[in-house]
């Protein structure tokens, strides 16, 4: 399993979250391509760069994840705001190895069997989980139950899912091990973890999961997780 640093990308700035509340935000850096050549000089695969004011449909950073793309050897898959088949192209044409598809796949799993027939398994279909349903529009509106939005979507040929605990993103209070668990019999596509990871045991327990990888933002910025504490986990 690989541990994915998380670039949040808000007002030109790199930001988190808690529990995807616009209000609940810290600041961790004003320059986003610094704090993803950061990760990438730590020697990770691969960067989650997610562009939230196109998630909250407020605004765009787009140009920010193109220099993201270009400043790093390391692959970037990238989400927020990727509603069509266009965007998503662009979104791979300015770089990204894979595109996050959140809000219309959930709506709309046919959307997800256009793109994977446009760009192959450059796919990540994002499920985001608050209360047993999958959460779309910035996480600020509540889509299909949990078990019908994986049935559907791998249905619709998702190569690989990231899901999210909404309720412990940004919280540094441990993943959601139950979630995963029950993810993992619902699917045998390859499975992403965010939300919750506080240090190296957390990740180690994902692993146990068998998991494929593990997308951490808090855990990394506030250093209760080094890179290197993790490596080959």
């Amino acid at each position: 399993m690989i541990v994915v640093p998380a670039v949040d990308v808000r007002g030109g700035r790199a930001v988190r979250l808690v529990r995807g509340d616009p209000a609940r935000e810290t600041v961790y850096d004003a320059d986003p391509v610094a704090v993803a050549r950061r990760w990438a000089e730590a020697g990770v695969s691969l960067l989650h760069v997610v562009d939230l004011d196109a998630a909250l449909e407020t605004g765009s950073n787009r140009e920010v994840v193109a220099a993201v793309c270009a400043a790093v050897d390391a692959r970037v898959q990238t989400g927020g705001g990727l509603r069509s088949l266009g965007v998503v192209r662009d979104a791979l044409q300015a770089g990204a190895a894979r595109a996050v598809l959140g809000t219309q796949a959930a709506l709309d799993p046919s959307f997800v069997r256009e793109c994977v027939a446009r760009v192959g398994d450059r796919v990540v279909v994002a499920v985001d989980v608050a209360a047993d349903r999958v959460m779309v529009r910035g996480w600020q509106e509540a889509g299909p139950p949990l078990d019908a939005a994986i049935h559907d979507l791998e249905d619709a040929g998702a190569p690989r899912f990231l899901v999210t605990s909404i309720a412990l993103d940004g919280t540094l209070e441990g993943p959601d091990l139950a979630l995963y668990e029950r993810v993992r019999t619902l699917t045998d596509r390859p499975v992403q973890a965010s939300g919750g990871v506080r240090n190296a045991d957390d990740v180690r327990a994902l692993a146990d999961l068998g998991l494929e990888a593990a997308v951490v933002g808090k855990a990394l910025y506030e250093g209760t997780l080094r890179l290197e504490e993790v490596a080959g986990a």
